[in-house]
């Protein structure tokens, strides 16, 4: 008795009497002489109760559908509000405004992601019958500049889709770009003259020699720092440190500029996670290979 009304139900319970009521009522009008409208009841039970058995179990199967399958309908209900807002609001739209958002920071066709400031030093050695001499030139704190170049890139780089929180149903917006990896900016080496320290040296007559061109070693000295800047920071730790920059300095704008967008369209923008994915960059060699007449087809 216990289990009975655990499995089918209340209703089920109220439905099984009023079946047993008919089936007594049946039996009546049997004993009367009503035959015809006895045996039309009988069949009305019969039918009344495979009809309560069947719902009951429905019920049952209902009530015991795992809550991930629920959880399942309501994200596949959301999806397709998401699906006909994405043909209301075209993906393109979100895309192009991301793109005429960085371009907005373009300068000659690089987006500026980061600097570092690294020490550098060069020396030049020279060795003649006199003796050795040598010059040495030393900066601290050289500014190196990273940019992302923008040459090439276009709406293809960037894509959305819609997210739903699985714990609290919140919908939420995330966005995908595809972008070069960090370059080193040749043009921007930052060195401050004034506190570049120099080193001249000689040994044996080169000590006292003065015309030895020690002076001289530490001019190319300090004409060399700048391209010894720009090769530390090609090294790849600096490379690392400068995507590291470029992906915070990304992820910001790009979350900046979807969040302006929805809050003109909607009033209120929704949660976005905005992931940057790096491509390896083409070499200079890579780049002349490719722009010579015919390389295509030899590396074929």
């Amino acid at each position: 008795m216990t289990i009975w009304p655990r499995k089918f139900g209340l209703a089920a319970v109220v439905g099984i009497i009023a079946a047993l009521s008919l089936l007594l009522v049946a039996g009546t009008l049997y004993r009367q002489g009503q035959a015809t409208l006895g045996l039309i009841i009988l069949g009305s039970v019969i039918v009344l109760s495979i009809a309560i058995l069947g719902v009951a179990h429905v019920v049952g199967e209902i009530i015991r559908l795992p809550s991930d399958l629920i959880q399942a309908g309501g994200d596949a209900l959301r999806g397709a509000f998401d699906w006909l807002g994405g043909i209301l609001k075209p993906k393109v739209e979100i895309r192009s405004a991301i793109l005429a958002g960085i371009r907005r920071f373009d300068s000659q066709g690089k987006l500026v992601v980061g600097s570092l400031r690294v020490d550098v030093m060069s020396q030049i050695v020279e060795t003649s019958a006199l003796g050795t001499i040598l010059g040495q030139a030393m900066a601290r704190d050289v500014g190196v500049q990273y940019f992302i170049p923008l040459d090439g890139i276009t709406v293809e780089n960037f894509q959305w889709s819609f997210t739903v929180d699985r714990d609290s149903g919140e919908r939420g917006i995330a966005v995908g770009c595809s972008l070069p990896s960090p370059q080193v900016d040749e043009e921007f080496v930052a060195i401050d003259e004034q506190l570049v320290e120099t080193l001249s040296l000689g040994s044996g007559i080169q000590t006292i020699n003065p015309w030895s061109g020690k002076h001289a070693l530490v001019a190319k000295a300090r004409a060399e720092l700048k391209p010894r800047a720009f090769e530390i920071a090609q090294r790849p730790e600096c490379l690392l440190a400068a995507e590291r920059m470029a992906r915070t300095h990304l992820e910001d704008l790009v979350q900046s500029v979807v969040s302006s967008l929805l809050q003109l369209s909607h009033g209120k923008a929704p949660p976005i996670a905005v992931l940057v994915r790096f491509t390896p960059a083409l070499t200079r060699t890579q780049v002349t290979e490719q722009s010579l007449p015919g390389s295509q087809s030899a590396s074929e």
